[in-house]
């Protein structure tokens, strides 16, 4: 993640925030990376960006905070206003399609595609399930009758 100066300053400032450090030194070994790698960081201006997921990832933030500051910090917060929407629906139902219908238009056709022929799949192994439970049962019955 190639950035100016200030924004690697900022990016560094707010990691130190999310490991609870104050030094640059405790925010390497928080990192578990060598001050002389996070020195190296500030002089070519550049942060790498799969560290930042990782990092964003292993302490619950969120990216976009971490990388410019906006929203909130944790992503349990985002979490939090989910669940809210979803408490607020008169059933938990309703509430689960409101958010996968939100989802769902934020897809591709192609993922469209893709999570439509995994949910038919389900279905039909459902189906296939309680075919099987039924046949199942029969079977104990008719050996329970025999013996």
């Amino acid at each position: 993640m190639t950035q100016n100066d200030s924004g690697v300053k900022a990016v560094l400032s707010r990691m130190k925030k999310l490991f609870s450090v104050e030094k640059d030194a405790e925010l390497a070994r928080a990192l578990g990376i060598s001050p002389q790698t996070l020195s190296s960081w500030r002089q070519r201006s550049a942060v790498p960006y799969a560290l930042c997921v990782e990092y964003a990832k292993s302490q619950g933030a969120s990216l976009d905070w971490l990388l410019y500051g906006e929203g909130d910090m944790m992503r349990d917060n985002a979490i939090n206003t989910h669940e809210t929407r979803l408490s607020d629906a008169s059933t938990p139902r309703d509430g689960l399609m409101a958010q996968i219908t939100e989802t769902l238009g934020k897809l591709t056709s192609e993922d469209l595609e893709d999570l439509l022929s995994e949910a038919t799949k389900r279905q039909r192994l459902r189906e296939l399930e309680q075919r099987f439970e039924h046949l199942q049962t029969h079977v104990f019955e008719a050996t329970k009758r025999a013996v």
